[in-house]
C-alpha cells in the first residue's frame, strides 16, 4: 500500500470521526431539556373555599293532619299564596261529628249519674246527722259521689277530645306564606296512626332564600361569620349571586370517613329567581386583595437535582442546597412579622396566611388530603429531595434564572389562591422565575426521575 493511499485513509477516518462527534453534538444539543420559566406579574389574588349547597327558604312548614280520614276538599293548590288561619283542605267530617255527638251523650248520662250521686249523698248526710243511718251507709254514698264526678270529668274530656278532632278535620295554614308542595288529592285517604302525614308544604318568604353549604374539616376553621359568599347555579349559569355567611353549624356531618359542617348563607332572592330545592356552587371569599405582585405556586415547588444540573450543563455543588436552605433561614428571618402571626392588612386577623391552603375542591368542596402537605414542599422538579420544605408560613424560596442558571432567593409571601401567591418583598416585577424543566428526550426524564409531561411536567403547581 502506498503512502499516499494510507495518507487518504487516514484523511476519510478522521473526517468521519468529525462528523460522528459534530453529530452527536448537535443530537445532545437538539434533546438537550429547557428550563420551564414564568415570570412575576400584578394582578388580583382571592382565597377562597368552595363548595356545593342547596337552596331552601328560611321557614318550610310542613302541614300535617292528626286525625285520619278521607280528604274531602281541597282549596289551595301550588304556588298559591295563603295567610294565617286560612282553609287549605277539609276532611270527611261524618264520622267525627258522630263522635262527637256520642262523647255529649256519655257527658249528659254521666252529669245524670252524677246528680243523682249527689242526692243520695245528701240525703245519707242528713240520716246520719239525725242518727237514723250508719256511718258506713254516709261513707258508701259518698264514695259513689266522688266516682260519679270523675266519671264526669272523664266525659268532659272526651267530648273536649271529639271536638278538637273536628276541627283538626279542618286543615288550615299555620303561617303566611306560599304553597311549595301540595301531596294530597280530593278523596285520598290519609291515616294518622303512627305519625302525621305531611299534606302541604309552605315557605314563609320566598325573597330571601338561606343556603346550606357543606364546609370541609380542613377548611372550617378559616370561615368566619359575615364573610362574603358568591354562588351560581345550573339554571342561570352566567348569572352570578351573592351572600354572606350567617351561621356555622357545630354537628359535623361523616360520609365515607370524610367529615364536613354544615354552613348557612344568606341570600336575597327579589326576583324569586332561585328556587327552593336548587343545587348551588359556593365560593366563599376569605380575604383578597388587588393588583398585587404575585408569582405562580409552581415556581415556590421547584427544587434542584443533580441529574437536572448535569444534564443543563452546569457544575453541580453539593452544599447548593445547604446554601438555599441557608438563604432561605435568613430570608424567613427578615420576615417576622408574617411569619409569627402580625396582623394583615387585609383581614386584620394573625396571619401569615398560609398560601396552599386553598385546594383543589371536589363537588362538595372536598380535595385530596395529601395535596395540602405535599404542597408546602419543594415539588415539582424531577429527581430531588422530597423532604426539603422550601415555604413556610410567609416565606417562600423560588429559583430566579439569572444567565441560564437558576438562583435561590428568598421571598416574603402573603395570601394564596392556589395558582398564584402573593410577593411582599424579595424579588422586582419582570423576574424570570424557574417552574420546572421541559423534557425533549423520556430517556432524559427517567434518567432524571421523572416522565415528562408535555402540559404540565414537573414543577407545575395545582390550579384552584
Amino acid at each position: 500500500m502506498t503512502k499516499k493511499r494510507i495518507i487518504r485513509i487516514g484523511v476519510i477516518i478522521l473526517l468521519i470521526v468529525a462528523a460522528l462527534i459534530v453529530f452527536n453534538r448537535c443530537t445532545k444539543n437538539k434533546n438537550k431539556p429547557e428550563w420551564r420559566t414564568d415570570s412575576t406579574s400584578e394582578g388580583s389574588i382571592r382565597e377562597v373555599v368552595t363548595a356545593t349547597g342547596s337552596l331552601n327558604p328560611y321557614v318550610l312548614v310542613e302541614v300535617g293532619t292528626e286525625v285520619s280520614g278521607k280528604i274531602e276538599r281541597v282549596y289551595k293548590d301550588f304556588n298559591d299564596r295563603v295567610r294565617q288561619g286560612e282553609l287549605l283542605a277539609k276532611l270527611d267530617t261524618e264520622i267525627l261529628q258522630t263522635n262527637l255527638q256520642s262523647a255529649n251523650n256519655d257527658l249528659q248520662r254521666a252529669q245524670t249519674a252524677l246528680d243523682e250521686a249527689e242526692l243520695n249523698y245528701n240525703h245519707a248526710q242528713e240520716l246520719f246527722n239525725r242518727g237514723m243511718t250508719s256511718q258506713y251507709e254516709k261513707l258508701s254514698a259518698k264514695f259513689k259521689y266522688d266516682q260519679a264526678v270523675i266519671a264526669k270529668n272523664t266525659a268532659q274530656l272526651s267530648k273536649q277530645r271529639a271536638e278538637k278532632n273536628l276541627q283538626n278535620a279542618y286543615i288550615k295554614s299555620p303561617i303566611n306564606g306560599i304553597i311549595v308542595s301540595r301531596d294530597i288529592e280530593e278523596g285520598q285517604t290519609v291515616a294518622a296512626s303512627m305519625n302525621a302525614p305531611t299534606l302541604f308544604k309552605i315557605a314563609n318568604n320566598l325573597s330571601q332564600m338561606q343556603i346550606t353549604a357543606a364546609i370541609d374539616e380542613a377548611d372550617i376553621g378559616k370561615i368566619k361569620i359575615g364573610m362574603p359568599v358568591e354562588f351560581t347555579v345550573d339554571a342561570y349559569p352566567n348569572e352570578n349571586f351573592e351572600g354572606s355567611v350567617q351561621q356555622i353549624r357545630l354537628n359535623p356531618d361523616t360520609e365515607q370517613n370524610v367529615v364536613s359542617y354544615s354552613v348557612i348563607i344568606d341570600a336575597a332572592n327579589p326576583r324569586q329567581m332561585l328556587l327552593p330545592g336548587m343545587t348551588t356552587n359556593v365560593t366563599i371569599v376569605i380575604q383578597s386583595k388587588e393588583n398585587v405582585l404575585r408569582i405562580p405556586e409552581s415556581a415556590t415547588r421547584f427544587r434542584p437535582s443533580k441529574e437536572i444540573w448535569e444534564q443543563m450543563g452546569l457544575k453541580w455543588s453539593d452544599d447548593l442546597l445547604s446554601s438555599a436552605r441557608r438563604g432561605g433561614r435568613s430570608g424567613a428571618g427578615a420576615a417576622p412579622s408574617m411569619a409569627q402571626g402580625s396582623p394583615t392588612p387585609q383581614t386584620g386577623r394573625p396571619g401569615g396566611v398560609r398560601p396552599d391552603s386553598s385546594r383543589a375542591h371536589g363537588p362538595r368542596g372536598r380535595g385530596p388530603r395529601g395535596a395540602a402537605a405535599d404542597s408546602t414542599r419543594l415539588g415539582g422538579a424531577p429527581g430531588a429531595n422530597p423532604g426539603m420544605p422550601t415555604r413556610r408560613m410567609g416565606f417562600a424560596l423560588v429559583w430566579v434564572l439569572k444567565d441560564g442558571e437558576p438562583k435561590p432567593v428568598p421571598v416574603r409571601t402573603g395570601i394564596s389562591d392556589g395558582a398564584y401567591i402573593e410577593v411582599i418583598e424579595g424579588i422586582e416585577p419582570g423576574t424570570t422565575l424557574v417552574t420546572g424543566v421541559n423534557y425533549k428526550d423520556a430517556k432524559q426524564a427517567a434518567a432524571a426521575g421523572s416522565v415528562t409531561n408535555p402540559t404540565g411536567g414537573p414543577g407545575m403547581g395545582r390550579r384552584f
